[in-house]
C-alpha cells in the first residue's frame, strides 16, 4: 500500500534534520572550545615549569653562596675574639661578603599568578596538581621569601647600626677595642649567624627538593598529556 505524499511529513523531516546538525555543530563547537582552553592551560603550565627550573638553578647559586658566608661567620667570631691578632683583609672579605653581598631567592609566580587569573587551573582536570601547586605557591613560596626579607632586615640593621661602630670598611680596620662592643657585635653575628644564613640554609635544602619533586610531576603531566594529544 502507497503511503500518501503529506508535505508536513517532509517538513517535519527536514525540520528535524536541521535541528540535529545545529546541534552537532554546537556540540562540536564546544569541544574545540574545551579543547582550546586546555591547551592553553598546557601552555601556561608550561610557563609554571620554565619559571620553576630557573628559580631552582637560583637556588643552587644562592645555596653556594650561604655556604661560603657560613664560613665567613665562622671565622668572624675567631677574629672577634683576638682583635690583636685580625687579619684586617680577611676580615674586610668576611664582612663584605655578609653585609654587602647578601643573596636570597624571590621565586617567580607570573606564570602561577596568570594562570590562576585565567581560571585555567580547573582545564588541567588534575586536582591533584593543582592542590600541590596551591600549596607550593600559596604556603612554601611565601615562608621562603618572608624569611629572606626578614633575613636581609635584620642583616642590613646589624650592618649599619653596629658593624660600622666597630669597623671601618674604607681603611680595612677596627674603629675599637673596646671588649664589651667588640663582643656585643659578635652576639649579634652569632644571631644572624644562627637565624638567618643556617636557617635559610636549611629552608633553601627543602625548597630545593620542593621544587624536585614538582619539576617531575609537571613534567610527567606535560608528557603524558601531550601523548595523547597527539594520539
Amino acid at each position: 500500500m502507497k503511503l500518501p505524499n503529506l508535505p508536513w511529513a517532509r517538513f517535519i523531516g527536514e525540520g528535524a534534520l536541521i535541528i540535529i546538525s545545529v546541534y552537532f555543530a554546537i556540540v562540536l563547537e564546544g569541544m574545540s572550545q574545551d579543547r582550546k582552553a586546555e591547551l592553553s592551560a598546557h601552555a601556561a603550565l608550561a610557563q609554571v615549569l620554565e619559571e620553576l627550573r630557573e628559580d631552582l638553578l637560583d637556588v643552587n647559586e644562592i645555596r653556594a653562596y650561604q655556604l661560603v658566608a657560613d664560613e665567613k661567620y665562622s671565622a668572624l667570631f675567631q677574629w672577634l675574639a683576638s682583635p690583636e691578632s685580625m687579619p684586617l683583609n680577611s676580615v674586610a672579605d668576611a664582612m663584605d661578603t655578609i653585609f654587602l653581598t647578601n643573596r636570597t631567592l624571590y621565586p617567580r609566580r607570573s606564570g602561577w599568578t596568570t594562570m590562576v587569573a585565567a581560571g585555567q587551573l580547573s582545564e588541567l582536570n588534575a586536582p591533584g596538581l593543582v592542590a600541590r601547586l596551591g600549596n607550593f605557591y600559596e604556603s612554601v613560596n611565601p615562608r621562603l621569601t618572608d624569611g629572606g626579607l626578614q633575613y636581609d632586615e635584620n642583616l642590613t640593621d646589624i650592618g649599619r647600626n653596629s658593624g660600622t661602630k666597630i669597623w671601618d670598611g674604607f681603611d680595612r680596620r677596627l674603629l675599637t677595642t673596646d671588649v664589651r662592643e667588640l663582643t656585643a657585635f659578635r652576639n649579634q653575628l652569632r644571631f644572624l649567624h644562627i637565624w638567618g644564613n643556617l636557617w635559610y640554609l636549611d629552608r633553601l635544602d627543602d625548597y630545593s627538593q620542593a621544587l624536585d619533586i614538582l619539576i617531575v610531576e609537571i613534567e610527567s603531566y606535560l608528557q603524558i598529556n601531550s601523548f595523547e594529544s597527539e594520539t
